[in-house]
C-alpha cells in the first residue's frame, strides 16, 4: 500500500487529520491573512482547533488574539517573560499531540526561528506532513530546508495560496 496522503501539492483527503500551531510572538498576521490561513489548514483536511501561543504580558497580543479566536482559533497564553517561553510552550504541546494517537498526518506550523528545528526533525521522523508559515525575509534557512521549499510558505503568499478557497 502506497502511502499518498503524506505527498504535497495534491488535493488532501478531507478524512486526514491537521493540526496547527502559531508563534504568534514570532510571526504576527492580520485579521484577513488569519481567516486565509484557516481556509487553507481546512483545505488539508480535517482540522483540530488551531493553537495560537501569546504572551497576555504584551497588551497588544491580548487584543489581537481576542479577535483571532472569534475565527476559530485556541488562544494559550503563555504569560512568561523567560527567553522562548512561547517556543517550549508549543514544541511541549506539538509533541504531546503526536504522541496521541491516532497522530496527526499533516502539521502546520507558523513560526520562523530555528529554535523548531528539533521540532520538525522528530515530526517528519514520525511520517507527518510539516508545512511551515512564516516570513521568509527572517524565517531561518535552515527552517525551510528542513521541510523543503514546497512545504514552506511566506505568509504573503496565502492570497494567492487560497484562490478559490473559502475563508
Amino acid at each position: 500500500m502506497t502511502d499518498n496522503h503524506r505527498s504535497t501539492g495534491k488535493q488532501q483527503s478531507l478524512s486526514q487529520q491537521v493540526d496547527m500551531f502559531w508563534d504568534y510572538q514570532n510571526v504576527y498576521l492580520n485579521q484577513k491573512q488569519a481567516e486565509l490561513l484557516l481556509a487553507f489548514a481546512q483545505s488539508k483536511g480535517r482540522l483540530e482547533p488551531p493553537k495560537i501561543y501569546y504572551n497576555s504580558q504584551h497588551k497588544n497580543q491580548v487584543n489581537d488574539k481576542i479577535s483571532i479566536e472569534k475565527l476559530g482559533y485556541q488562544g494559550v497564553d503563555v504569560p512568561d517573560s523567560g527567553k522562548n517561553s512561547a517556543d517550549k510552550q508549543l514544541v511541549f504541546d506539538c509533541i504531546k499531540r503526536v504522541a496521541i494517537k491516532p497522530s496527526p498526518d499533516i502539521i502546520i506550523l507558523v513560526l520562523g526561528d530555528r529554535d523548531f528545528a528539533g521540532l520538525i526533525t522528530v515530526l517528519k521522523a514520525s511520517g507527518i506532513t510539516v508545512i511551515v508559515f512564516a516570513r521568509r525575509k527572517s524565517a531561518s534557512k535552515k527552517l525551510i530546508n528542513l521541510v523543503g521549499e514546497d512545504n514552506f510558505h511566506d505568509v504573503d503568499e496565502l492570497p494567492s495560496l487560497c484562490a478559490g478557497l473559502k475563508p
